[in-house]
């Protein structure tokens, strides 16, 4: 897609003040890419890649395993039978990915993936397709606003009296909250919309392993504009609330990947949980 395309010159006020245009500087989603080995990223986004492991080398290690992990859970719930995804701040189509490893356990899958980003919603369009029975739906929104994500048409695409697979990986760390807004509240309405059985996966940057490297590379983040907020184990823990977390409970994503060495540092935390009935 050239880059004068008319959807990537949008201002984001002119598409209600929601969506980026990420072409105007470095992009989060670009920056994961990169640090993914993906080719979906501009220099600017290397510039602040590069900058960001100059404080924390290992982080490329970091990223992939925690990716290796959002892979995982997604093919073990889909196995146990779950045949609708939601990839909430899904950024830049990277193979594989989760929409392509639920697909590949049900054919009729039920998938949607959002972001703001509109050059996200661009290449996620172009490039994943899904053919009957599958359903595959993109939304150019941002998921600060449940009510009117959770309102899209696009959002029709998923069964909310079936079970569904809410991914939050590694965005709701560049999400700032607030006493009046604290995260929990955020992810609620989406929790509270999916039926009993549905799954909530979160990985989240932290800086409880290497305090100064972690929160220097968060400010080198937040200063090329993509804000990053890493957040302690009893914070994120705080997201899953209501739910049951699945052993081995928030832990470093590595603690999953066990077919590949295990490296010492970590740079985040993941965990899974189901959505139980309430049994009188």
């Amino acid at each position: 897609m050239r880059a004068d395309h008319p959807m990537l010159l949008a201002r984001p006020d002119s598409l209600g003040g929601k969506q980026v245009n990420s072409l105007s500087g470095p992009s989060r989603a670009r920056i994961h890419n990169y640090l993914l080995g993906g080719r979906d990223n501009y220099a600017s986004d290397r510039e602040v890649a590069l900058q960001v492991t100059g404080e924390m080398p290992f982080l490329e290690n970091a990223v992939r395993h925690e990716r290796m992990y959002v892979l995982l859970m997604v093919q073990a719930l889909a196995i146990a039978g779950i045949r609708q995804l939601v990839d909430f701040g899904c950024g830049m189509p990277h193979s594989p990915n989760p929409v392509d490893v639920i697909a590949r356990v049900h054919r009729d899958v039920r998938a949607v993936c959002i972001d703001n980003d509109v050059l996200v919603h661009a290449h996620t369009n172009a490039l994943l397709k899904a053919s009957a029975p599958a359903s595959f739906a993109h939304v150019c929104a941002d998921i600060r606003d449940p009510d009117a994500v959770l309102a899209s048409p696009e959002m029709a695409t998923i069964n909310w009296r079936e079970p569904v697979i809410l991914l939050f990986g590694g965005v709701l760390q560049h999400i700032d909250d607030t006493p009046d807004r604290p995260l929990p509240v955020l992810v609620n309405p989406y929790k509270e919309a999916a039926a009993f059985g549905s799954a909530l996966v979160v990985t989240h940057a932290t800086a409880d392993f290497d305090r100064e490297p972690a929160l220097n590379a968060a400010q080198a983040m937040t200063a090329a504009g993509c804000p990053h907020y890493p957040r302690t184990r009893e914070q994120i823990t705080s997201l899953f609330d209501a739910w049951q977390l699945v052993p081995p409970g928030l832990a470093e994503p590595q603690a999953m990947a066990l077919q590949y060495p295990v490296p010492q540092q970590a740079a985040s935390y993941a965990g899974m949980a189901r959505k139980e009935a309430v049994h009188d």
